[in-house]
């Protein structure tokens, strides 16, 4: 009789082994039909405000900072990014941008960024009958604003007035129309608000200070002005 041909004696490894490549192949199938799709992915990113998206709140919406913590938030992933802090006048900024946008004020009010802090610009002709120092009641509404805002903030304020030069024979009428102004609308935003008065200042100017020279009635209008300066808060309080 013929020898039996001998049985490889490593022949079980190479059937053990077929079986783990396929339990392999079909793990990663699973693995593969499980997982996101790339889109879905970023998708996730951008609503966690991770990855390279940054989440940074709609100031359209931030109203009278009705929740000012949430205003100023922002979501990032590495402290590296940070983006430097959006500052309480930033945001009064912002939020007169959108109450001028809505009653349409931009021809009787400036923003302008000043030395000290941020000035509000007011058309005297809009709060003050000509020559008068009581206050009108058409634009009470912007001083409200304002003043609604300047209770959500820690600032000291002054209150400037201006005149054109139609007093300039007798300098002391225009500097006391422009204190008496500045004290109105001063005295008006602390009771609507019920606002620290040690917080403003007021001044007058009288015809001292023109934006423009007073050469013609368009000039001396914008000169008539009371200007609300928001000051800057020193970094250390």
């Amino acid at each position: 009789m013929e020898d039996e041909p001998k049985k490889d004696p490593n022949e079980w490894a190479l059937a053990y082994g077929d079986m783990i490549t396929l339990l392999m192949t079909f793990f990663v199938l699973i693995i593969a039909m499980s997982s996101p799709k790339t889109d879905e992915v970023e998708m996730v990113k951008a609503n966690n405000g991770i990855g390279d998206n940054l989440t940074v709140p709609d100031l359209k919406d931030s109203g009278l900072f009705n929740d000012k913590i949430r205003s100023k938030s922002m979501t990032l992933v590495e402290a590296v990014d940070f983006l430097p802090p959006i500052s309480d006048l930033e945001l009064i900024k912002e939020d007169m941008i959108m109450f001028m946008t809505e009653n349409k004020l931009f021809n009787v009010v400036d923003l302008m960024k000043a030395e000290e802090g941020f000035t509000i610009r007011i058309k005297a002709d809009i709060l003050f009958d000509s020559g008068d120092q009581s206050l009108k009641k058409e634009y009470l509404y912007l001083l409200d604003k304002i003043a609604e805002l300047l209770s959500v903030i820690p600032n000291n304020v002054r209150i400037e007035g201006h005149t054109d030069d139609r007093y300039i024979d007798d300098i002391n009428t225009g500097n006391r129309l422009s204190i008496s102004r500045a004290s109105r609308v001063c005295d008006y935003m602390i009771e609507a608000e019920m606002l620290l008065s040690s917080r403003f200042g007021v001044t007058g100017h009288g015809r001292n200070r023109p934006v423009y020279p007073n050469i013609n009635e368009h000039n001396r209008a914008v000169n008539r002005r009371v200007e609300i300066i928001i000051q800057e808060t020193p970094s250390d309080v």
